[in-house]
């Protein structure tokens, strides 16, 4: 979230970019800890399920982002 702020705020496209880039590959890293924490047992499957499901869908969002700044 605050790598998004951070982007919306800058004037600079190639700036906004990067940190939109920073918040998906966060997702990713969100996404990969769902699995560490449900082969764990840390949290039921059906909440590491729901977590990964959350990610993707942030990602596709942050992906959006991405798309509309442009090259």
């Amino acid at each position: 979230m605050n790598n998004i702020a951070e982007g919306w705020k800058s004037f600079h496209q190639a700036e906004k970019k990067q940190f939109y880039n920073f918040a998906r590959r966060s997702c990713g890293e969100v996404r990969s800890m769902t699995y560490v924490l449900g082969d764990n047992a840390t949290i039921s499957k059906h909440d590491a399920d729901s977590l990964r499901e959350q990610a993707i869908h942030t990602g596709k969002l942050d992906s959006g982002l991405i798309r509309s700044v442009g090259s």
